[in-house]
């Protein structure tokens, strides 16, 4: 298999809930390991300590790796104090998954989205919320804050606002230009900014939508409006070499909105191996592509 100067990952859900499944697909695919998110049914958040202790005895004890865990912290509202320390107890827990699975990346989010864009205030009050995780962040783990359109930082002028209040090289980017498409106000390109960001980023989704009149909708890779081949020649041109993590999103049945805001159990990775078979064989074939024309 064609290797990205990274390497390729995938987010779990997007393939199955079933565990068993899941490790089939990486080791189909010559991939070291997953991203976690939602598994047995169940979100990041509800997973049990059953449920983390199997995953290690079939993943990681395995000889496969757990690359990120795809928390939802912070993906509440910037002025919900009750859901703030909620968010933080959730954060306590995400670490001690992170490591009890040898993970090196928690993702967190940004609050939630208003009607009207985020002031250089409101970016300040998320960098003292996220600085304020690093008091719980044991040393060997980091912090990927992701581009997220359902909150205050979305696109890439947004990411660079907010990391030039985040000077700490414990914080990264996951950068998914994709999740750009989805911010209706926004008609500028998905991966604009992307050099400005390079040097911030630790971790890449990757997925594709196509724009409408109402934000987008989630296509396989290669068939949206990101521009992915143009797209891994500016990564490599970057000198990043990070991992890729297949985030699919698109089924051949299409998920409602409120699925995507809130991926996670049965009715979200239906369809979600056959989707993500599909959308593996395209990314392979846009590197290819990216490779020849270097």
């Amino acid at each position: 298999m064609l290797q990205f100067p990274g390497s390729f990952t995938v987010i779990s859900d997007e393939v199955s809930q079933d565990l068993a499944q899941v490790i089939a697909f990486v080791r189909r695919r010559g991939l070291a390991g997953i991203e976690l998110r939602s598994m047995f049914g169940r979100s990041f958040r509800e997973l049990t300590t059953d449920d983390i202790h199997q995953i290690k005895a079939q993943v990681v004890d395995a000889g496969l790796a757990v690359f990120g865990c795809a928390t939802p912290v912070f993906k509440c509202g910037l002025e919900d104090t009750t859901a703030h320390r909620e968010h933080r107890e959730l954060f306590r827990r995400s670490v001690d998954v992170a490591v009890t699975l040898g993970c090196p990346l928690l993702r967190v989010f940004t609050f939630l989205r208003k009607a009207s864009p985020a002031t250089n205030d409101d970016m300040i009050r998320i960098a003292e919320h996220l600085t304020s995780l690093l008091d719980l962040l044991p040393k060997g783990l980091r912090l990927g804050v992701e581009n997220e359109a359902s909150c205050l930082v979305g696109t890439g002028a947004e990411s660079i606002a907010l990391l030039s209040q985040l000077p700490d090289p414990r914080f990264g980017l996951i950068w998914d230009p994709c999740n750009v498409l989805y911010i209706p106000e926004y008609p500028g390109p998905a991966t604009e900014g992307f050099e400005r960001l390079a040097a911030r980023i630790v971790h890449i989704h990757a997925k594709d939508a196509a724009r409408t009149s109402t934000g987008a909708e989630a296509r396989c890779m290669g068939d949206g409006d990101v521009g992915w081949a143009r797209h891994f020649q500016a990564l490599r041109e970057a000198g990043y070499r990070g991992l890729v993590s297949l985030e699919t999103h698109w089924r051949r049945q299409a998920l409602d909105r409120n699925t995507l805001h809130l991926p996670g159990g049965y009715a979200f990775s239906f369809g979600g191996e056959e989707a993500s078979e599909r959308c593996f064989d395209v990314l392979q074939h846009l590197f290819a592509d990216d490779i020849r024309t270097s």
